[in-house]
């Protein structure tokens, strides 16, 4: 999403929408600890993260302890808990928001679809919607 910027008089300037932490601008990013640490950066929707691998080896697929996202077209990230958007909505992360491993909820229980932490197993791109988001 851009934002316009008053120059000089009347002179517009488009400027990218702010940035999630750690997170390059048209990203939606998770991380396998907390923002920081390993990441995976996702430009467009993914309905199945089993076959997708953080820096360090490990499947993101119910591995995500945090998420940023950097939309430059103000895109909520959504996170479900099976791949192919089902299971239920995770969380969701707002353009320009982080939501830091501290913020999600857990039972320390690998994807038993209990909790927010280590849970998510897809994404799913979404214009702005009415659904609190992070």
């Amino acid at each position: 999403m851009l934002s316009a910027a008053l120059i000089s008089g009347s002179t517009l300037l488009a400027q990218p929408a702010s940035a999630g932490a750690d997170c390059a601008n048209g990203n939606h990013c998770v991380y396998y600890y907390d923002v920081g640490a390993d990441r995976f950066s996702f430009f467009d929707s993914d309905t199945n993260f089993t076959d997708d691998y953080f820096p360090n080896g490990a499947v993101v697929n119910d591995n995500i302890e945090a998420a940023s996202n950097s939309s430059t077209g103000g895109f909520e990230s959504h996170y479900y808990y099976d791949i192919n958007n089902g299971g239920g909505l995770v969380f969701c992360v707002n353009p320009g928001h982080t939501v830091y491993r501290s913020q999600l909820s857990t039972d320390n229980v690998y994807g038993n679809h209990v909790g927010q932490m280590d849970e998510a197993s897809s994404l799913r791109l979404r214009p702005t919607t009415t659904i609190h988001c992070f």
